[in-house]
C-alpha cells in the first residue's frame, strides 16, 4: 500500500491534460491548495474517497478490495485468479481485471506500476491501493455499506425469465402505438417552437407559460413536455439559442422523413447517450423486462451509489418507454432489436407495425380536412402552411380559415397554387365554402399592410397602414397587440418602435389580413422560421486553473523549488512513519540508494533507521538528491 507522498509525487509527474482529465472525475477541497502535496492530501481525503468509490461498480470494487488485501501492487493476471470464482466476479478475466485497473488508476485510487503520465493510464499493467481508499472502505459497515468482504461475496440477482411470446404480442402493438405517438409529438413540438420559440429559465427549465403553451400544442400534460424537449434536444432536433429552445436546421430534413425514420434518430440519439455501464446492463436484458429486476441489479452493481445510479436508470428507461422501446417495462420486438443490432434493425421492426401513410385526405364542407391516416411528411408540412391542426392522432383533423390562407399567402402561395394543391391531395373534390374562403380571403389579404419605416426618432421602427380607418381601430384597441406599442399617427397609419416582422408576425398571430412590404412599397413573402445558432460558450475549468497555479509555484530547474518539495517529502516520511528510498549522491560521484524510515531533520542533516542495515544513519541533507516510497 501507499499514500499521501506516493501520490504527490505521481501527481506532479502527470502531464497537464491528465491531469485535468483525472481530477475532473473526482470531488475534493479546493481551499487550501498550495503544492501536489495539498492537491494529494485533498484527494486522499475520506470524504473525497467515498465519493469516488460511491461512483464504482462491484466488480471494480471487488478488485479495489483484492488490492487492498494484498501486501504489496498486484498485476491484473494475479487480481483474476482471485476473483475468477468469488460470487460477485464469477469468470473474471486478467482483461476484465485490467480494465478495472485503469478505471481505478484514473480515478487516483490506485497507485499504478510502472507510473503512467498518459492521460488513459492504458500502460498500467500493475498497481497498488492507497492507504486511505483502504481505510475508507473498512469504515463502510458503520456507514451502513457491505463490508469489502461482502462487496466479493455477494453474488448478482438472477435476470428474469424472457417475456413470452404471447405477452409480447400485446407488448409490440402497445409500443408502436407509443412510438408513433413519440414522432407525433416531436413533429409538434417542432411546429410550435417555429411559431414561437420557448425560454429557458435561468435555474433550468422550461418557463411555465411556454410550457402550457407546447403542452396544448401537443395535447399533453405539462409533465410530459420536459421529457419531449429533452429526447428532441437528444436527437439534435432542438437546441438552447441565447436561452431560446428552437429548431435547428437539422429538424427541416428529420420533418420530411418517413415516421419510422424519424423514429430510428430519436431511439439511435436515445442509446448513443447511454453510460456504458447501463448499454451493457440492457443488452444482458434486452429479451426479459427491465422494472423492477433492473432496480434490483443497478442497486447490487452499485453498493455505495445506489440512488445516483438508479436516478439514471429511471431517466433513461422513462424515456424508453415514452418512446416505444419498451412498454409496462418489456421490451418490445423493436427494442430488443435497437439494443442487440442497433437503430436500422429496430426501425425495419417498427416500420412494419405502423400504419402506412397516406397522400389523400377527405375536404368536408365545414372547412375541416380530415387525414384518414398518418400523412406522408412533405404532404403535412406543406397543408400545415394553409390549415391549423386540430387533432393529431393516427386520423388527423386540420382546419382551413382565412387567418390560415392569410398565412399560406405571407409564405408566398396563391390562391391558384393553394386550389390546385387541396384539390390534389382530395378525395372529395373542392367544396364550395372552401372555395369561397380561398377566393375572399385572398381579396382581402392586404387589407392591413406593414413597412419598414426610417426616422430620425429611433424608437419609430414600423407602421401599419390601412385605407379602412374601422379596421386599423380595431387594431388599435385590441389588448392581444398592447405589447406593439401602435400609436396613431393619422387615420390610416399606426406606428411602432417594434421591426417590421415583429409586427406582422403579432398582427397575423391574431388573424387580421396583413402583408408585408418592403422600401419600394412591394408586397413580400415573409417566412416565420429561425433555428437555433448557439454560440459556443467557454465553461470555466477549476481544474485548469489550479494546475497552472501548481505548475507556476515550481520550476523545475530552480533549487529552491527541488530543496522545499524534498523539505515536504521528508516531513510526510517523518509523520507517517514511512519508509522511503533515500538517494545520497557521494564524493566520488556515485549514487547511493538507502532504505531509511526517516525520524528528524535537524542542523542539516536527516536523521533515520537504515531498514536493510538496521543502524541508525545521519545523512547531510546537501547530499540528498531524490526521495521515492518504498514497496515495503
Amino acid at each position: 500500500m501507499t499514500n499521501t507522498l506516493a501520490l504527490a509525487e505521481r501527481l506532479r509527474e502527470l502531464t497537464d491534460d491528465a491531469l485535468g482529465a483525472a481530477l475532473a472525475e473526482r470531488s475534493y477541497r479546493r481551499a487550501g491548495i498550495t503544492d501536489f502535496f495539498d492537491l494529494a492530501d485533498a484527494l486522499l481525503d475520506g470524504d473525497s474517497v467515498q465519493k469516488a468509490l460511491s461512483a464504482l461498480d462491484r466488480p471494480t470494487l471487488a478488485v479495489l478490495v483484492t488490492l487492498g488485501a494484498a501486501s504489496g501492487a498486484l498485476n491484473a493476471e494475479a487480481i483474476a485468479s482471485k476473483l475468477v470464482d468469488a460470487p460477485a466476479t464469477d469468470g473474471c478475466t486478467t482483461e476484465d481485471a485490467a480494465a478495472a485497473l485503469q478505471t481505478l488508476a484514473r480515478a487516483l485510487l490506485v497507485h499504478p506500476e510502472p507510473a503512467s503520465t498518459d492521460a488513459s493510464d492504458a500502460g498500467v499493467t500493475a498497481a497498488a491501493v492507497y492507504e486511505s481508499v483502504t481505510a475508507q472502505l473498512a469504515t463502510w459497515p458503520s456507514l451502513g455499506l457491505p463490508s469489502p468482504t461482502s462487496i466479493v461475496d455477494a453474488p448478482s440477482p438472477p435476470a428474469l425469465a424472457p417475456v413470452p411470446d404471447t405477452e409480447r404480442r400485446f407488448t409490440d402493438r402497445l409500443a408502436s402505438e407509443r412510438a408513433f405517438e413519440s414522432v407525433a409529438a416531436v413533429s409538434e413540438l417542432l411546429a410550435e417552437l417555429d411559431r414561437e420559440g420557448a425560454r429557458e429559465l435561468q435555474k433550468g427549465g422550461l418557463a411555465l407559460p411556454a410550457s402550457k403553451r407546447i403542452a396544448g400544442a401537443l395535447a399533453v400534460d405539462v409533465s410530459v413536455v420536459p421529457t419531449v424537449v429533452s429526447v428532441a434536444s437528444r436527437a439534435g432536433l432542438v437546441a438552447l439559442d441565447d436561452a431560446l429552445w428552437l429548431p435547428t436546421e437539422e429538424s427541416a430534413g428529420w420533418s420530411h422523413s418517413p415516421t419510422a425514420d424519424r423514429w430510428k434518430a430519436l431511439v439511435a440519439a436515445w442509446q448513443n447517450a447511454l453510460p456504458d455501464d447501463l448499454r451493457a446492463l440492457l443488452t444482458g436484458r434486452a429479451r426479459a423486462e427491465w422494472g423492477e429486476s433492473l432496480r434490483e441489479h443497478v442497486a447490487w452493481l452499485y453498493p455505495a451509489g445506489r440512488e445516483i445510479a438508479q436516478k439514471r436508470v429511471v431517466a433513461y428507461t422513462r424515456d424508453a418507454e415514452w418512446l416505444g422501446i419498451t412498454a409496462r417495462q418489456a421490451p418490445s420486438s423493436a427494442g430488443t432489436a435497437l439494443v442487440e443490432q442497433g437503430p436500422d434493425a429496430a426501425a425495419q421492426v417498427i416500420r412494419e407495425l405502423f400504419p402506412a401513410e397516406v397522400d389523400k385526405v377527405y375536404l368536408q364542407h365545414d372547412l375541416t380536412v380530415v387525414s384518414p391516416g398518418p400523412l406522408e411528411p412533405g404532404i403535412d408540412a406543406r397543408l400545415r402552411v394553409m390549415a391549423d391542426v386540430e387533432g393529431r392522432a393516427l386520423a388527423s383533423t386540420f382546419r382551413v380559415s382565412a387567418a390560415s390562407i392569410n398565412r399560406a399567402i405571407a409564405a408566398g402561395e396563391t390562391a391558384e397554387s393553394i386550389r390546385e394543391f387541396l384539390a390534389s391531395i382530395s378525395l372529395t373534390g373542392l367544396p364550395q365554402p372552401l372555395d369561397y374562403l380561398i377566393t375572399d380571403a385572398t381579396e382581402r389579404y392586404g387589407r392591413v399592410r406593414v413597412c419598414e419605416i426610417t426616422q430620425t426618432d429611433s424608437l419609430t421602427r414600423s407602421a401599419v397602414v390601412s385605407a379602412d380607418p374601422q379596421l386599423l381601430r380595431t387594431i388599435e384597441v385590441d389588448q392581444s397587440l398592447n405589447s406593439l406599442s401602435l400609436a396613431r399617427v393619422s387615420p390610416e397609419r399606426l406606428e411602432s418602435r417594434y421591426a417590421r416582422d415583429v409586427v406582422f408576425w403579432a398582427l397575423s398571430d391574431a388573424r387580421y389580413p396583413v402583408a408585408a412590404e418592403d422600401a419600394a412599397g412591394e408586397v413580400v413573402s415573409l417566412r416565420r422560421h429561425r433555428v437555433a445558432r448557439p454560440q459556443p460558450t467557454r465553461k470555466a475549468d477549476p481544474a485548469a486553473d489550479l494546475i497552472a497555479r501548481l505548475r507556476e509555484t515550481e520550476v523545475s530547474e530552480d533549487a529552491s523549488t527541488q530543496e522545499q518539495w524534498l523539505a515536504r517529502q521528508l516531513d510526510l516520511a517523518i509523520r507517517g512513519k514511512q519508509t522511503v528510498v533515500v538517494q545520497v549522491a557521494m564524493p566520488d560521484g556515485r549514487t547511493v540508494e538507502y532504505l531509511l524510515e526517516p525520524t528528524g531533520v535537524g542542523g542539516g542533516r536527516l536523521r533515520g533507521r537504515d531498514r536493510a542495515a538496521d543502524i541508525e544513519r545521519t545523512l547531510p541533507l546537501s547530499s540528498v538528491v531524490g526521495l521515492r516510497p518504498s514497496d515495503e
